[in-house]
């Protein structure tokens, strides 16, 4: 009985891949950003990182705590910011179409760096 189930599930695991559209690749990609958020202005530090994670095609935002400071009107964050693309999308397209016009248009934030893009692979 055992082997038989064994085999049953060796069959399924088999016809999901064989049923799998190959031509679809969804790719990882991520990126540090820098961002001065100004205090007086738009939301506070967590509302403006909820906004950045409704830019689409984002997926994380990771707040490094070591590149994290204050002054008297604005808080600076360093942000690990990842993002997936479907098919060929063009990764440095995105960033400079969608993700970084994303972000300045989130109110009292300004993108003070960003780094190169970083591919984390196939999904």
């Amino acid at each position: 009985m055992k082997s038989i189930l064994k085999n049953w599930d060796k069959f399924l695991a088999e016809a999901e891949r064989a049923s799998r559209d190959i031509s679809y690749v969804q790719r990882v990609y991520e990126i540090v950003a820098r961002l001065k958020i100004r205090k007086s202005v738009g939301g506070d530090r967590e509302q403006t990182f909820t906004e950045i994670r409704g830019i689409p095609g984002v997926t994380v935002v990771n707040v490094d705590p070591a590149g994290t400071s204050r002054d008297e009107t604005n808080y600076y964050s360093t942000l690990n910011i990842k993002f997936e693309l479907v098919g060929n999308a063009d990764a440095l397209l995105y960033r400079r179409t969608t993700l970084i016009p994303g972000i300045r248009k989130i109110k009292g934030c300004e993108v003070r760096y960003v780094s190169a893009i970083k591919d984390l692979g196939e999904r």
